[in-house]
């Protein structure tokens, strides 16, 4: 049913949030400053490898057996993982005097989870009354949710870190930056499927060039960024993703994938390489070390809001409410869902250029706490 299908997914996302906020906070503290860049690029670049091996096995799996099949990985894979780290992964230094923001964490989730809401349901109606109720209580919750972490003792999101510059910019950056990928890789892969008729196995393989490259770029940006800054690849990646994303709006029926798809891929591809990782690098680097968890969960919470508020308002935005993602109506809003996200790209390139220091860490440990 639907709602197992929801509570699975629910205590799905509760694992992820452990493991995105820890993997990269352990990766980030983990080295000094002249190798930290390779190392988030690399772990930066196999994430993306598993990223592009989960849509072509699943597209895979559904094809030749049942879509049931997709729900087995999931359980295989994590177990491994947790073995690997039982044995292989050395545990980081623990500060004993930290308590759980309970309330904050609450309020929290009252908030997200409200605003997640009124994003699925309200493109159809906004004015229907649930949604009316979940926009106010998206806003209460972010009311009382700020008042708490201003007075709490030990707040799960220090509001001083946002005094920072480079930390605020570089949110506001993958912000932008996340709900470009999510929205530009949603309507190129249904564009695939609907338009150009391709099967999900092979919608999801057309991908694993991009996931390459990024393999391949993102040690290199990475080290780029240690050498130089932060801040010229994350501009000049962020432009060269909205010359991507420009180049893949023009795909239409009868488009060749070698001639006329792959191109704009590898050029998206190369821009999300070049940003990614100096991205984390200064965001990350902008807080002190004894807040390299909060500050990597702060960023991943932001990242993965981004995602959601895209993917949900992208389609009004594009023309298409009221309309399945697929037939002549999406092919028409295609190419302006590609266009709208193409300008943010280049917004978001505006605002590093003026919030993040070209220095590669200078802002480390600016905001630890006396």
């Amino acid at each position: 049913s639907v709602s197992l299908l929801v509570a699975g997914r629910a205590i799905q996302g509760v694992g992820a949030a452990f493991l995105l906020a820890s993997g990269l906070a352990l990766v980030n503290g983990s080295f000094s400053d002249d190798e930290r860049g390779r190392a988030v690029g690399t772990y930066m670049g196999l994430t993306a490898v598993s990223t592009a091996v989960g849509p072509a096995l699943g597209g895979l799996l559904v094809d030749v057996l049942s879509w049931r099949a997709i729900f087995v990985a999931p359980l295989v894979f994590p177990l491994a993982a947790a073995a690997v780290t039982l044995r292989r992964v050395p545990e980081t230094p623990v500060t004993g005097d930290r308590h759980p923001d309970t309330k904050g964490a609450g309020l929290a989730f009252l908030t997200i989870a409200s605003f997640s809401f009124a994003l699925i349901r309200g493109p159809a109606d906004w004015l229907r009354p649930e949604v009316i109720i979940a926009i106010v209580l998206a806003a209460l919750g972010s009311v009382l949710f700020l008042r708490a972490e201003r007075r709490s003792r030990d707040p799960m999101m220090p509001l001083h870190l946002f005094r920072n510059r480079t930390f605020s910019g570089g949110n506001a950056v993958t912000l932008i930056a996340y709900m470009v990928s999510a929205g530009a890789f949603l309507f190129v892969v249904v564009q695939l499927q609907s338009t150009l008729g391709y099967e999900p196995a092979a919608a999801g393989a057309a991908l694993i060039p991009l996931y390459i490259i990024m393999l391949i770029g993102s040690p290199l940006a990475g080290r780029i960024a240690d050498k130089i800054g932060a801040r010229t690849p994350i501009v000049a990646g962020l432009c060269i993703l909205a010359g991507g994303v420009y180049w893949l709006s023009h795909i239409q029926a009868g488009a060749q994938f070698l001639s006329e798809i792959l191109p704009g891929m590898v050029v998206f591809a190369v821009g999300l390489a070049v940003f990614g990782a100096p991205l984390t690098i200064a965001t990350l680097g902008a807080a002190g070390d004894d807040e390299q968890g909060v500050a990597s969960g702060v960023n991943n919470t932001v990242g993965q809001v981004g995602g959601l508020f895209m993917i949900a308002i992208l389609p009004a935005a594009a023309g298409l409410s009221g309309h399945t993602l697929e037939g002549p109506a999406f092919a028409a809003g295609y190419e302006t869902a590609m266009l709208i996200c193409a300008l943010l790209s280049l917004g978001a390139a505006g605002i590093a250029a003026f919030t993040i220091k070209a220095e590669g860490h200078a802002d480390q440990g600016a905001s630890v706490r006396v």
